[in-house]
């Protein structure tokens, strides 16, 4: 699992640190930002879910991820005030929770323990994008296509996931048609149950197992 925002907090340092955030409510299709904004915050999912995509050269869209309750976005931003590297979008009404640079610095002045918590999640982040490099590189559809639904469970989206074929295509770096000959190879293998429009993951490890290519 992930690290959190406010893991090893006491539950009074935790509602001290959430005092630093301010709510923002998104309806379903809103933008919270766009690739190549300037920003200066960094959200925190409180309920709901977002979708987090680059555009390439010819307004091709590449989806990045997908964070539900507790998923963290745009903290680099916060750090270095630079523009944004990839545009998020509220897939159901969202509302999120945003911490503004100035506030940052206020809240780590009072809890040097969140600046560690936030190094924690970009480490975490980065050791996860060297892995994906590789499975993209040297693993076949079948592991890429499963450890894309492995991160969006460890993500925290649960084990019913509510998505398109298309939009796992797009995090697994794959085309429609295999995800959805992956999908039911491993519903054959009694890992997932598939229904229109959900994919329920029934045997969380050996779906691990078959994204690092142990079976």
């Amino acid at each position: 699992m992930s690290p959190t925002l406010f893991q090893d907090l006491s539950p009074e340092e935790a509602r001290l640190a959430r005092s630093y955030f301010q709510p923002l409510f998104y309806p379903k299709g809103k933008l919270v930002f766009e690739q190549g904004d300037l920003g200066q915050s960094l959200y925190l999912v409180e309920r709901g879910r977002v979708r987090l995509y680059r555009t390439h050269l010819g307004g091709q869209e590449k989806t990045l991820g997908f964070l539900g309750p507790g998923g963290v976005f745009g903290e680099m931003s916060l750090l270095d005030a630079s523009e944004r590297s990839a545009s998020a979008v509220a897939e159901e009404d969202t509302l999120l929770l945003t911490l503004h640079r100035e506030s940052y610095f206020g809240l780590i002045r009072r809890l040097p323990l969140f600046a560690h918590n936030l190094a924690r999640i970009l480490a975490y982040r980065l050791r996860e994008a060297n892995l994906e490099l590789d499975l993209l590189a040297f693993e076949e559809a079948q592991s890429r296509v499963a450890y894309a639904l492995l991160k969006l469970v460890r993500q925290g989206y649960g084990l019913r996931l509510h998505l398109r074929h298309q939009d796992l295509a797009a995090l697994a770096g794959a085309s429609r048609e295999t995800v959805t000959r992956v999908l039911h190879q491993l519903k054959g293998q009694g890992i997932l149950r598939l229904a229109p429009g959900e994919v329920e993951v029934l045997d969380e490890r050996l779906l691990e197992e078959v994204a690092f290519g142990l079976t």
